[in-house]
C-alpha cells in the first residue's frame, strides 16, 4: 500500500515539475493521484489505529470525518476513472476533440468528479444515518459507514455500480470505433495493394 502512495508522490511531482507532462489531458491523472493520495493521509492512519485497538474510541465525531473521508476519496477514485474513461472515448470518437479538450473543459470534469463525490460523502454528515448509528459508536466502540438501507443504496450505486456501468460501455464503444478504423486501414491497404 506504501509503494502505491509514493507512486502517487512521484505521479504528482513529475506533473508538476516536468514541463512535458502538463499537458491539459494530465490534469485527471493528476487529480486522480491527489484523490489516492488523500486516502493514504486522511484514511489510513486512524484505519491503522482502529485495526490496531479493535474498538472506536475516538467518538462519533471523529467517526462522521473519517467514513466521510474514506467515502469521499474512494468515489473520487472511481469517478476520476468515468471522467478519464469520458476523455478518452471523446479523444477516440471525436477527432476535433483534441482541440476542443481545454482546461476549463478538463476542469468543469474535475469540478463534477470532486462535487459529486463530496455529495455522496457528506450525506451521512447531513443527517442520513440509520437509527442504531450513535449507539454503534458509543456503546459498541465500532465506527462504519451510515447503514441506512436507502443510503446505502444510493452511495454503493452512485460510487460504484453507475460508474462501473458507464466505463463498460465507454470502452466498448472505443474497442468498437477502434476496430472499425483498423479495418478500414486494412481495407486500404489491400486495395492500393491489389492496384
Amino acid at each position: 500500500m506504501y509503494d502505491e502512495q509514493l507512486s502517487n508522490v512521484f505521479v504528482i511531482a513529475a506533473i508538476l515539475l516536468e514541463r512535458n507532462l502538463q499537458s491539459v489531458a494530465n490534469h485527471l491523472i493528476l487529480s486522480l493521484a491527489v484523490a489516492d493520495l488523500l486516502v493514504a493521509c486522511l484514511v489510513m492512519p486512524l484505519s491503522a489505529v482502529y485495526e490496531v485497538s479493535q474498538e472506536w474510541k475516538l467518538g462519533p465525531e471523529l467517526c462522521d470525518m473519517w467514513t466521510s473521508s474514506d467515502v469521499l476519496c474512494c468515489t473520487s477514485s472511481i469517478l476520476h476513472l468515468v471522467a478519464i474513461a469520458i476523455d478518452r472515448y471523446w479523444a477516440v470518437t471525436n477527432i476535433d476533440y483534441v482541440h476542443q479538450r481545454t482546461a476549463g473543459r478538463i476542469g468543469v470534469m474535475i469540478l463534477v468528479v470532486w462535487s459529486l463525490s463530496l455529495l455522496v460523502s457528506i450525506a451521512p454528515l447531513l443527517g442520513w444515518k440509520d437509527a442504531k448509528w450513535y449507539d454503534r459508536v458509543n456503546l459498541q466502540y465500532e465506527c462504519m459507514v451510515s447503514q441506512d438501507i436507502t443510503y446505502q443504496i444510493f452511495a454503493t450505486a452512485s460510487s460504484f455500480y453507475v460508474p462501473l456501468f458507464v466505463i463498460l460501455v465507454l470502452y466498448w464503444r472505443i474497442f468498437q470505433t477502434a476496430r472499425k478504423r483498423i479495418r478500414r486501414r486494412q481495407q486500404v491497404t489491400i486495395n492500393e495493394f491489389i492496384v
